[in-house]
C-alpha cells in the first residue's frame, strides 16, 4: 500500500479518516470504502441546483482537485439521473437533494459552519454509493468539500504557494459518518494591508492586468484560500495604490458567491474606503463637527449599496486614513461626538438593512481610540469590542469581567505585518507562532471569540503564519499545550514536503523564528522611522554575540542547501517560497549588519580586513537582490512577478550599509553578569493555582518564560504579600558586590485588562520587597525599545552583597507578567544583548 504524505485535519472528528492508496485486494476488503478513481469506478459530483453559488464553486473545485491527484476530471452536474456509479453529493443539510438520499429522517443541525459526512447505498438508483457532504450553512458545506480535498493530498496552498499534489492513479476513501464541530471563533479572516509593495503591483501587472488592480479575479483566489483554511472574513486592501473594494462591482459579487463576510479596517467606518472614496475637493473635510451632513450621506450611500451584502460594519470614526479624528479639541470632545456618530450610524443600518441589534458591528479599539473608549462611551451592548495589539504582536488590552458580559462579545485585530513607527516589518514574516499562540489564547480565555482578523500585509510570505492563525481560531482548545505550535508546524511541512522531512524543516523554521525574536531582519539596522533615521551599529558584542549569530544563520543556510537537494523537483517552487527565500533573506540581512560592525571595528586597526568585510556586505546585499529576482521572475515560470519586494518603502535598513561609522563605538565585549538565570529554573514555588507556573515554550530569550497565573486571575495584593504566589531561587555568590543590580527581563506585553498593571515583587534575602512594573505608556521610548528587541527589562538596586548563600523571591502581583530571566551584576555594568546563562556554582 502506498500512502501519500498528508496531515490529519484536526478540525475534523477522528471518526472520519482517510486512506489514499494504490488499490489492492487486501485494502478492498475494508469496510466503508468509497472509490473515487479506480479501474471499476470514476466518481461523479452532484450539487444542488437550488443551492447557493458556493455549492457549484466548491463542486467544480473538488473535481479539479481530484484531477490534480489522479489525472481524472469527474463529471459535475445537478442532475442525479444523468450519472451512475459512485457520486459525491454536495448540498445543505435541509435541501431536497440531501433529503432524497437520506433513508432515515434525521434532526437537522443548526450549528454554525458545520457539516456532516455520510456514506450510503441508495436504493433503486443508478448511483452505487453516495458520499454526502451536507453543511448546516453554505460555508459549512464548502469546509466539508475542502476537507476531502486536503485529505486526498491537495494543499490549501496548491495555488498560492505552488504546492504540487502527489499523483495517484487510484484513489479510495475510507469513511465513517460524523458531524463536524463548529469553529470556536465565529468570524476568522485577514486584512490585506500595505499592499503597495507586492499584492497590488503583482495583481496590476501580472495576474489581473485586465483590471489593472486587485480586482474580482484576485479576490476569487483569495476567497478560495480563505475557505480552504476554514476562514470566512476579509478586510479588503485599502491603500492609495488600490481602488476601493466597491469600485469594482465584481468584487462584491465575488464575495457573495464565495459567502465571504465583508468587513473593513479600524479607519474605515460603514464599509467605506476613505483614502479612495472621500474626495476632499468636492466633499469638504472628513469632519463630523463641521461637515456632518456630507459625512453621513457618504456613509448612507454605502449602506444602501451594501444592504444585501454579508457584512460586518465598523462603527465609530477616525481620520481619513490611519490618523486620529479631525475636529476634536479634547478627549472629551472626541468621546462625546463618537457617541453621536455611533447612534447616527445605527440609524442608517435600521433604515436600510434591518434591526441594528441583529447586524454584526465592531468598534475597533485601536491606538488613540482606546483612550476615548476608556474615557467613557455609551457603546450599545450588541456591538463587538475589537481589541488590538500594539502592532508588534502584543495585545494592548482585553475585556474585563464586566465587558465579558456584553452580548456583542469581543474580538481581536492582530498584526503579522506592519508599516509604522518605530519601524516597519513588511518584508519577511517572522512573528513567532509561540507568541501568536500565547496572545490569542489569552484573548480567547477572556471572551474574545466573536472575530479574529490577522493583518497579513501582502499575504505572501505569511503563508504559514496565516494557516496557523486560522487553525488556532477554529479550535483554540487544541493548542493548550505550550509547545503545540511545534507539532502544528511539523504537520504543515509534512503535508507539503513529506513525512520524512517535515520534522527537519519544522526545526529549521523554528530556529528562524527564534533568531528573529532577538531581532527581526528589518530591525537589524537599529534605525527607526516616522521620521526615518539612519542605521547604526548593532548592540551585539563582537567577541561572543556577533559570531554566535552569524554561526546560527550559516547553519541555517547549510541546512537549507542540504534539504534543497532532498526536495522533489515538483516541490522546488513551493520550497523556495515557503523556506528558502525567507531564511536566506533573513540571513543575508543579518550578515550585512554584523559584518558592518566588524568592518567598523577594523577600520583603523586592519584596513585590509575592513575591506574584506565591506566586500562581504556588498555580497550579501547582492544576494538579497538575486533571491528576490528569482522569486519574481524564475519560480513558477514568472507567476509571482512583482509580488516580492526586497526594500518596502525604501527604508535605510534595506540598503548596503556604510562599512564604517566613525562616530560610533562597536561593542566589543560585555562584562558577564555574576548571575544570569532563567526564571523557569526556580528552587521552589508556593501558593500557585493548580497547573501554574507554566513554562511557555519558545517565548523570550531563554525560550522558556513562565506564565504565572490564569489570564482571568484577579491581581494579588501589592502591599501584603503573605498570600501571593511566590518563586524561590537559591543562589550562591563567590564574590562580593558593593552595589548590586538585579535586572529582570520579561516578554514586553501589556496588562490583560484596563484595571491592571504588570507588577511583580522582588525580594533579596530579608531586604524590603521592591515592586517592578513592566507596564509602558502609549508609544513612549521605552515601549519602542521593547518591541524592537522583543524584551522588557527592569532593574532594582540591592544592598552590598557578600559571598555565600542567598535567596531571591519573586512575588506574583498582576496576571499577565511573563518573566524570562534575571541577572545580578555590578552597578553601571552593561548587560549582554542576548541571554548568556551563567551562575557561580
Amino acid at each position: 500500500m502506498t500512502k501519500i504524505n498528508m496531515k490529519l485535519n484536526f478540525l475534523s472528528d477522528l471518526a472520519f479518516f482517510l486512506c489514499v492508496f494504490q488499490f489492492t485486494a487486501a485494502c478492498s476488503q475494508a469496510t466503508n470504502q468509497f472509490e473515487l478513481v479506480t479501474d471499476r469506478q470514476k466518481v461523479s459530483i452532484i450539487y444542488d441546483k437550488d443551492g447557493v453559488a458556493l455549492d457549484s464553486i466548491a463542486a467544480h473545485l473538488l473535481a479539479e482537485d481530484i484531477e490534480r491527484v489522479s489525472g481524472y476530471l469527474p463529471t459535475v452536474t445537478t442532475n442525479q439521473n444523468a450519472i451512475s456509479g459512485n457520486a459525491i453529493v454536495i448540498a445543505n443539510q435541509t435541501s431536497d437533494l440531501i433529503q432524497s438520499f437520506s433513508e432515515v429522517s434525521k434532526p437537522q443541525q443548526s450549528a454554525w459552519e458545520s457539516y456532516s459526512i455520510e456514506l450510503i447505498k441508495p436504493k433503486n438508483s443508478s448511483i452505487t454509493n453516495a458520499l454526502l457532504i451536507a453543511g448546516t450553512d453554505a460555508r459549512g458545506t464548502a469546509y466539508g468539500v475542502f476537507d476531502i480535498s486536503e485529505k486526498i493530498g491537495v494543499s490549501p496552498w496548491y495555488w498560492w504557494a505552488d504546492v504540487v499534489s502527489q499523483k495517484q492513479e487510484e484513489l479510495t476513501l475510507e469513511i465513517s459518518s460524523f458531524q463536524s464541530k463548529s469553529p470556536k471563533v465565529k468570524y476568522r479572516g485577514i486584512f490585506l494591508n500595505d499592499e503597495d509593495w507586492g499584492l497590488q503591483p503583482w495583481a496590476e501587472h501580472t495576474f489581473e492586468p485586465e483590471t489593472g488592480d486587485i480586482g474580482p479575479k484576485t479576490y476569487a483566489k483569495i476567497f478560495e484560500l480563505l475557505l480552504r483554511l476554514k476562514a470566512n472574513a476579509i478586510w479588503p486592501a485599502m491603500h492609495p495604490s488600490t481602488k476601493a473594494f466597491f469600485h469594482y462591482p465584481g468584487n462584491l459579487k465575488m464575495a457573495e458567491n464565495y459567502e465571504i463576510v465583508l468587513g473593513s479596517s479600524h479607519a474605515e467606518p460603514m464599509l467605506r474606503n476613505n483614502v479612495d472614496e472621500w474626495d476632499h475637493d468636492t466633499m469638504g473635510g472628513f469632519n463630523y463637527f463641521s461637515n456632518k451632513e456630507k459625512v453621513l450621506k457618504y456613509w448612507e450611500d454605502r449602506v444602501e449599496e451594501a444592504q444585501n451584502a454579508n457584512g460586518i460594519y465598523t462603527v465609530g470614526m477616525r481620520g481619513v486614513h490611519d490618523s486620529g479624528m479631525a475636529g476634536a479639541k479634547s478627549t472629551e470632545d472626541a468621546a462625546n461626538i463618537l457617541n453621536q456618530i455611533i447612534q447616527d450610524q445605527r440609524k442608517l443600518l435600521k433604515n436600510h438593512v434591518g434591526n441594528p441589534e441583529e447586524i454584526p458591528q465592531v468598534f475597533t479599539v485601536y491606538k488613540e481610540v482606546l483612550d476615548l473608549y476608556e474615557y467613557g462611551l455609551e457603546l450599545p451592548e450588541d456591538i463587538t469590542l475589537m481589541w488590538t495589539d500594539d502592532n508588534y504582536g502584543y495585545i494592548r488590552r482585553l475585556s474585563n469581567a464586566e465587558e465579558r458580559q456584553r452580548s456583542g462579545g469581543s474580538g481581536v485585530y492582530y498584526h503579522a505585518s506592519y508599516w509604522g513607527r518605530p519601524h516597519d516589518y513588511l518584508w519577511l514574516s517572522t512573528t513567532h507562532p509561540a507568541l501568536i499562540r500565547e496572545e490569542m489564547l489569552k484573548a480567547y480565555d477572556t471572551g474574545a471569540d466573536k472575530i479574529w482578523i490577522l493583518n497579513v500585509g501582502d499575504l505572501k510570505p505569511a503563508e504559514y503564519t496565516m494557516e496557523f492563525f486560522m487553525d488556532l481560531a477554529f479550535d483554540p482548545e487544541s493548542f493548550r499545550k505550550p509547545d503545540s505550535y511545534k507539532q502544528h508546524m511539523t504537520d504543515f511541512y509534512e503535508g507539503i514536503f513529506g513525512s520524512d522531512l517535515g520534522a527537519e524543516i519544522s526545526s529549521l523554521r523554528e530556529t528562524y523564528y527564534d533568531l528573529a525574536w532577538l531581532r527581526k531582519p528589518e530591525f537589524m539596522g537599529w534605525s527607526q522611522t516616522e521620521p526615518t533615521r539612519p542605521t547604526h551599529l548593532t548592540e551585539f558584542s563582537l567577541e561572543e554575540e556577533n559570531p554566535q549569530r552569524r554561526a546560527a544563520y550559516r547553519q541555517l543556510e547549510y541546512e537549507v542547501q542540504e534539504l534543497t537537494n532532498k526536495i522533489d523537483d515538483a516541490q522546488q517552487d513551493a520550497w523556495f517560497q515557503l523556506v528558502t527565500y525567507p531564511i536566506l533573506g533573513a540571513s543575508a540581512m543579518n550578515h550585512k549588519y554584523l559584518y558592518r560592525d566588524l568592518a567598523s571595528f577594523n577600520a583603523k586597526k586592519n584596513p585590509e580586513l575592513m575591506q574584506n568585510y565591506q566586500d562581504s556586505i556588498a555580497l550579501k546585499q547582492q544576494q538579497i537582490q538575486e533571491l528576490t529576482k528569482k522569486y519574481n521572475t524564475q519560480i513558477a515560470d514568472g507567476k509571482w512577478n512583482k509580488m516580492m519586494h526586497s526594500a518596502p518603502r525604501g527604508l535605510p535598513v534595506y540598503k548596503a550599509p556604510d562599512a564604517v561609522l566613525a562616530d560610533e563605538d562597536v561593542i566589543q565585549k560585555y562584562s558577564k553578569p555574576v548571575i544570569s538565570r532563567k526564571v523557569a529554573d526556580f528552587s521552589d514555588a508556593a501558593n500557585f493555582e493548580e497547573g501554574f507556573p507554566q513554562e511557555l515554550t519558545g517565548l523570550g530569550y531563554s525560550k522558556t518564560v513562565l506564565q504565572l497565573t490564569p489570564v482571568t486571575q484577579k491581581a494579588y495584593s501589592d502591599t501584603d504579600f503573605t498570600g501571593n504566589p511566590v518563586l524561590h531561587y537559591d543562589i550562591n555568590l563567590e564574590q562580593s558586590l558593593e552595589v548590586a543590580v538585579l535586572t529582570l527581563t520579561a516578554v514586553p506585553n501589556h496588562p490583560i485588562t484596563g484595571e491592571q498593571k504588570l507588577q511583580i515583587g522582588v525580594q533579596w534575602d530579608d531586604q524590603p520587597i521592591k515592586i517592578i512594573d513592566f507596564k509602558t505608556k502609549g508609544r513612549n521610548e521605552n515601549w519602542k525599545t521593547n518591541v524592537l528587541r522583543n524584551q522588557a527589562r527592569a532593574s532594582v538596586n540591592l544592598q552590598k552583597l557578600n559571598p555565600g548563600k542567598h535567596q531571591l523571591k519573586l512575588f506574583i502581583i498582576d496576571p499577565g507578567v511573563l518573566p524570562d530571566y534575571f541577572t545580578i551584576s555590578a552597578e553601571n555594568q552593561s548587560l549582554p544583548y542576548t541571554f548568556q546563562p551563567q551562575e557561580t556554582p
